[in-house]
């Protein structure tokens, strides 16, 4: 039993010295891990006094404990915000509101024309308007939208809605006819009333507005394509009654030229057959003046008057024709003159004549 206490005595003298031991091991392990604590701490507390906002997006400041919404708003960037607090994000660039059949915001509005004034009692055409919106938010009003409507997609829900109701107030406004001549204008209506509209009751800005697609009945479009293709036959049938009006013109035209040529070339006719005619007979006067003249000159020469003058141009053509066959000589009568012997000897020397 003495042995046992005496064991036990000097175990219990040796455990001090093992127990320093343990415990400095320790103590290094509890300063490393205090000073872990304390890092991942004071690295919560920093990350919870940091918001980012990317470079399109705008931020209003909120405190989660009290729920107070500042005034002013952030764009972009990291930002020291303290603890409880943070953004409340809403895009600084423009957004799109679309109604279509293929968009996930609205299908096309549904809504009626005006009445045509050749049909008053019609109350107008049902239409399907497919179109698309840009909006743009304020940052000066972003607390005002928060506060109407409780964040960006309630605000968008809203725009939505009132948009829409723009949209088919304005259709009302205008006839079937001008949703495909004035289209232009119809859409810069629209556009001014939501831009207007979106202002007043959402504190937002309209800046774009377009008009896509705008759907009729279908038998209104085949009454519109009928009408349109009687329209053209007609533009058509004009043009062509145009075309044979130049036509019978140049016809005409070419009638009267050719009736003035034909004048032309007549009087251009009549004129060189009486100048000939004029040419021939100043030749054959000429030709019998000069005749006369020479004739003149040989009765003269010859000494003869005009029945000896006669007599002797019979002789000259008897001579002529002499070689081509019998020839007839009329005689004078007895008891006609004989030449005289000076008339005779005239008569020889002039045979050649």
């Amino acid at each position: 039993g003495k042995l046992k206490r005496r064991r036990r005595a000097a175990g219990q003298m040796n455990e001090p010295l093992l127990d320093d031991g343990g415990r400095s091991g320790s103590g290094a392990e509890g300063v490393a891990n205090c000073g872990g604590c304390l890092f991942a701490f004071i690295f919560i507390i920093f990350s919870t006094c940091i918001s980012s906002l990317g470079p399109n997006q705008f931020g209003l400041m909120r405190n989660f404990i009290t729920g107070t919404i500042q005034s002013e708003v952030e764009r972009g960037g990291i930002h020291l915000t303290g603890p409880f607090k943070g953004f409340i994000v809403f895009p600084a660039s423009q957004g799109t509101l679309e109604f279509s059949r293929s968009s996930p915001d609205r299908p096309p509005v549904q809504t009626r024309t005006g009445a045509d004034p050749e049909d008053p009692d019609s109350g107008g055409q049902p239409i399907a308007i497919s179109c698309a919106i840009q909006i743009r938010f304020v940052s000066s009003e972003l607390r005002n939208v928060y506060l109407n409507f409780g964040g960006f997609e309630a605000a968008r829900q809203r725009y939505l809605l009132l948009s829409g109701n723009m949209v088919s107030n304005t259709a009302q406004e205008y006839t079937p006819a001008d949703f495909w001549s004035i289209r232009d204008k119809i859409a810069a209506r629209m556009l001014e009333k939501i831009n207007a509209t979106l202002w007043r009751q959402g504190s937002v800005v309209a800046e774009r507005f377009e008009i896509m697609k705008v759907d009729f009945a279908a038998s209104f479009e085949q009454s519109i394509t009928a009408v349109q293709v009687a329209e053209q036959a007609k533009v058509v049938n004009e043009y062509e009654q145009q075309v044979q009006r130049v036509v019978q013109h140049i016809s005409v035209l070419q009638s009267e030229n050719e009736a003035q040529i034909a004048n032309i070339s007549a009087a251009a006719d009549a004129q060189s057959k009486e100048i000939r005619a004029r040419a021939k007979r100043d030749a054959f006067n000429l030709k019998q003046g000069m005749k006369a003249e020479k004739y003149g000159e040989l009765k003269k020469a010859l000494g003869f008057d005009m029945k000896q003058l006669s007599e002797y141009f019979k002789i000259k053509s008897v001579q002529g024709q002499g070689s081509g066959g019998k020839v007839v000589i009329g005689m004078p009568s007895i008891g006609d003159a004989m030449p005289t012997p000076k008339m005779a000897e005239d008569t020889l020397k002039h045979s050649d004549l």
